[in-house]
């Protein structure tokens, strides 16, 4: 029978790096968070929570009209990324099986990583996590299996789920992906460099 895996996309942060919300920033004809959204929907992903910080209208606004399952309003976005994963466990339907965890400012990551993700679970036996490998560096999205939310729920502060995967380390399945790291849009140095690499791809010069 097949499993009832969730997402969750992380998006409800503050872009003080970025100096403005850097998730409705363009990158191929749209905001950078409706890739993450798309990307999601395209997936063999059940459905699919993304959180965001009430402040940000605009984003608001901007997920409001994609074709996600729930859009959830954290207000306690100022406490730190774990009151985003713990606003979008308890907004998931009591049958979920897994939540797949992904951040909203990493436009790169695709279906086919999220899918690579759900193999490895569905064909290792449902093991507690499952987290995507790009040439050997770990990453995002990271597979949740529900016996682990009591844990998560247990998180504090700015930590995200970090301590939860060091506490399980040896529980951890990995999904090899034969592609680069697919950063996250922090800065303006980092846009600038994602914008680069689309006009690479586009096969024009960098000037």
């Amino acid at each position: 029978m097949r499993k009832n895996l969730w997402g969750i996309i992380l998006a409800s942060g503050f872009s003080k790096r970025m100096g403005k919300p850097k998730l409705l920033l363009p990158y191929k004809g749209k905001p950078i968070i409706r890739h993450v959204i798309d990307e999601s929907m395209e997936s063999r992903l059940s459905g699919v929570v993304v959180v965001v910080n009430p402040e940000v209208a605009e984003l608001r606004n901007e997920v409001s009209r994609s074709c996600v399952s729930k859009l959830v309003l954290n207000e306690q976005a100022g406490q730190g990324m774990s009151t985003s994963l713990k606003a979008g466990l308890m907004n998931l339907p009591l049958t979920a099986d897994a939540a797949v965890v992904l951040l909203g400012d990493q436009p790169l990551v695709s279906s086919e990583d999220i899918d690579a993700v759900i193999k490895c679970y569905e064909s290792n036996g449902g093991p507690l996590i499952v987290q995507a490998s790009y040439q050997s560096k770990r990453g995002h999205p990271v597979l949740f299996d529900c016996s682990m939310f009591p844990h998560l729920f247990n998180l504090t502060g700015d930590e995200g789920a970090r301590s939860v995967l060091k506490m399980f380390s040896n529980k951890i399945c990995f999904a090899r992906i034969d592609k680069p790291f697919p950063s996250d849009i922090d800065t303006p140095e980092d846009y600038e460099q994602l914008l680069r690499k689309e006009v690479k791809l586009n096969g024009q010069s960098d000037w």
